[in-house]
């Protein structure tokens, strides 16, 4: 697209980056709705426009049709996939929240490795029209039904309870639950906070100029496309061993030893030069994101309990899309103006590196009795 209209990458990243920001806005209010009403009917709505979106770019001939499509898919992905498996699982599992939200995570590496492989074989034979168009009735065809038929809101709603467990008989094995009131006086939640805005920052800055690097320095489009694809196939096996060792492990360790190695394995992606390096870098940062995106969704059910989770990620929701957005378009400012994107690489490798620190300051917090 940016070939064929001559667009620039900051003015094609723009769109994305305004649509995330007020999606994080949205947040705000979706999150608490998900709590009251579950998440069913607005998962319903915003795969619907999810893909409506996806396929109407199939048509875009100017600047101003990408930005107002863009912006309005970018916004509700933001205000709705982004907090929907990290709200509905944990308020379905406690002791085993942890392989739970693992195997759901399944789902969106499952994406992660056929979306790109997929447009880039479409890209092969037709054009990028034709990509947008067969990714939008993919998005329909295999979520919105699913999503409608099966998403429910909590156990309890139908007689249920979490994990199996009698909660009359066994409410030791209950955890507590914080109000929103409550965590803004909780040390933990701002240094968690400022972790998961770290992590949207970079992994979102990677992800979205990843191919684009590796190409720019010589890499083909079909080794960047397979280094692209290891990176989610890697991490799903990762993602279950995570899941299930953050029902064992303090899941803040898990998850700042998953930031430590992230800012290690950028600075490989800094050495990209040949095939081999590229997918190393993405078997590294598969391993890393495995980790990370399941106890990322463990780690506030965890701290802050399960009753109000989606009003509590509802609180960090603009903070952490501001920097969702901010990381593409910054790393595009970067390079429109340098002709390189050494220099924002650098940075994310040493921002992951401080969110795992400061992930290992974030003590539980316990609910005061007085």
């Amino acid at each position: 697209m940016t070939n064929e209209f001559g667009w620039t990458r900051s003015l094609y990243t723009m769109p994305m980056s305004i649509g995330s920001f007020l999606g994080g806005i949205g947040g705000l209010i979706i999150g608490p709705i998900m709590d009251k009403h579950g998440a069913r009917w607005v998962m319903g709505i915003a795969i619907f426009i999810m893909g409506l979106t996806f396929i109407l770019m199939g048509y875009v001939e100017n600047i101003t049709h990408h930005f107002v499509l863009q912006i309005l898919g970018r916004t509700v992905i933001a205000s709705t996939f982004f907090m929907v498996v990290g709200v509905v699982i944990p308020k379905w599992f406690i002791t085993m929240r942890g392989r739970a939200i693992a195997f759901a995570n399944l789902g969106q590496r499952l994406g992660q490795i056929a979306f790109p492989v997929m447009a880039e074989r479409i890209l092969s034979f037709s054009s990028w029209r034709t990509a947008w168009i067969a990714m939008g009735f993919t998005v329909w065809i295999s979520s919105l039904i699913p999503t409608l038929a099966l998403l429910r809101r909590q156990p309890e709603d139908y007689g249920l309870l979490p994990d199996g467990i009698d909660i009359r008989k066994e409410s030791s094995r209950l955890e507590d639950s914080f109000n929103r009131r409550m965590v803004l006086k909780s040390q933990a939640f701002y240094l968690i906070a400022i972790a998961v805005c770290i992590q949207s920052f970079v992994t979102t800055t990677i992800h979205f100029h990843w191919f684009s690097y590796l190409t720019d320095i010589g890499i083909s489009s079909s080794a960047a496309v397979i280094s692209l694809s290891i990176s989610p196939f890697v991490s799903m096996p990762i993602s279950i061993m995570a899941g299930f060792s953050a029902e064992k492990i303090p899941v803040q360790k898990l998850m700042a030893a998953s930031y430590y190695f992230m800012a290690l394995s950028i600075i490989l992606f800094l050495f990209a030069d040949t095939n081999l390096i590229a997918h190393l870098f993405g078997f590294a940062f598969g391993i890393a994101t495995g980790v990370l995106f399941t106890v990322m969704n463990v780690v506030w059910a965890d701290y802050f309990g399960r009753n109000s989770i989606g009003g509590i990620r509802g609180l960090v929701s603009p903070a952490h899309m501001l920097c969702n957005s901010l990381g593409p378009l910054m790393a595009a400012w970067s390079f429109d103006l340098t002709g390189s994107y050494t220099s924002i690489f650098i940075i994310s490798a040493c921002l992951s590196a401080a969110g795992g620190s400061l992930l290992l300051l974030a003590k539980k917090p316990e609910i005061s009795n007085t």
